[in-house]
């Protein structure tokens, strides 16, 4: 039986954080399927992560986010996919808020923001997601 959900984090040189981040993701969610994509890092954060339980696939060289998320995609068993940066900018228990959205929507994106207006990381975020076509 495949997991409902799979948690991938593309990461790149993340060894300070992701650990932490992967155990409290596991205490939140134990049931995720958690996927950490390391484009190419340079430090220890395949090492890290993969003692923090996650299932680890590496780039051998760093390609990008992009290639990193699509990558992710490629491994997961999940019905529903959950995206998150593995530097602890995003907050693992708003992934419950978000969830409680389905099967109503489709697709949920939580947005930081500034003032009402989302940051520049985020819209252009959106301008990749809008643009990607599936291969």
């Amino acid at each position: 039986m495949s997991p409902e959900v799979s948690l991938i984090i593309p990461v790149y040189n993340e060894a300070d954080s992701i650990g932490s981040l992967l155990l409290e993701i596991k205490e939140r969610y134990p049931g995720f399927e958690l996927i950490v994509v390391d484009d190419g890092s340079t430090d220890d954060t395949v090492q890290v992560a993969d003692k923090a339980g996650a299932t680890v696939f590496s780039h051998p060289y760093n390609i990008g986010n992009g290639a990193a998320v699509k990558t992710g995609i490629r491994m997961a068993k999940g019905d529903i996919l959950v995206f998150m940066d593995g530097d602890g900018q995003h907050r693992p228990g708003d992934i419950g808020r978000m969830l409680e959205l389905f099967p109503k929507y489709d697709m949920v994106v939580g947005a930081r923001t500034r003032g009402g207006r989302p940051l520049l990381a985020v819209r252009s975020a959106i301008k990749f997601i809008t643009g990607w076509l599936p291969m």
